[in-house]
């Protein structure tokens, strides 16, 4: 049974992440759209009890009813050794998030955090040479743009030689929850005064924020 639906939903199926019924997200599009717009995520595995962790770009495809995830790490990055014993990784992509202080609530309350994530779990498959370059010329074209942009057509020989110092993998996914933990539970007063003070913060990622608050609860 396929956990990724293409059709309207995320799937009911088993998923190792915490998500209260009220901060999930089962929008199929609005998932591609998420992993799409939040791509530097962290792939996640395990060797002998032991976690490793790496921070990557990521490109998100849909292929009939899969949603396939592709990466590449440095070769000598132990984390290539524990994918040999141990195929299965969980990868976690971060949007939006930020600081709520209780004093913006009209009642006393504790303080949060809001944030967006998303959870991703499957099993890794390594790309094969000519795989391993098509997806580092699809990632390098995809952020290569204007006038000047380094193309990977454009790479000498020298450089497309580093090619061989890091092992692409793909990983098609099995199970997938996306979570907005963005203040659903409060009032509509308390909701529009964490917006106006995450707005008017210095900080770009307050405002970022607020702008994704404001979509959800207009």
């Amino acid at each position: 049974m396929k956990v990724i639906l293409r059709n309207g939903k995320i799937s009911k199926g088993e998923m190792p992440m915490f998500l209260p019924k009220l901060f999930k997200v089962e929008d199929f599009n609005a998932l591609i759209d998420f992993l799409r717009k939040n791509p530097f995520a962290t792939v996640i595995s395990s060797k002998d009890d032991v976690p490793y962790a790496t921070q990557v770009p990521v490109m998100v495809d849909v292929i009939d009813e899969d949603v396939v995830l592709s990466f590449h790490l440095a070769r000598p990055n132990p984390q290539n050794k524990t994918l040999e014993h141990n195929k299965n990784v969980l990868i976690q992509f971060t949007g939006a998030h930020g600081y709520v202080s209780s004093s913006w609530y009209v009642q006393e309350e504790v303080s949060t955090w809001n944030y967006q994530a998303a959870q991703l779990t499957g099993e890794c498959v390594v790309l094969n040479e000519d795989e391993l370059m098509e997806d580092l010329k699809r990632l390098t074209d995809h952020y290569e743009t204007g006038d000047n942009a380094r193309t990977f057509d454009t790479l000498s020989e020298d450089v497309l030689k580093q090619a061989k110092g890091v092992i692409g993998y793909k990983v098609k996914v099995r199970e997938a929850g996306l979570k907005y933990k963005l203040s659903q539970n409060r009032s509509d007063k308390d909701y529009k005064n964490i917006v106006l003070n995450l707005r008017e913060s210095d900080n770009q990622g307050d405002n970022r924020l607020a702008a994704e608050m404001e979509k959800l609860r207009n």
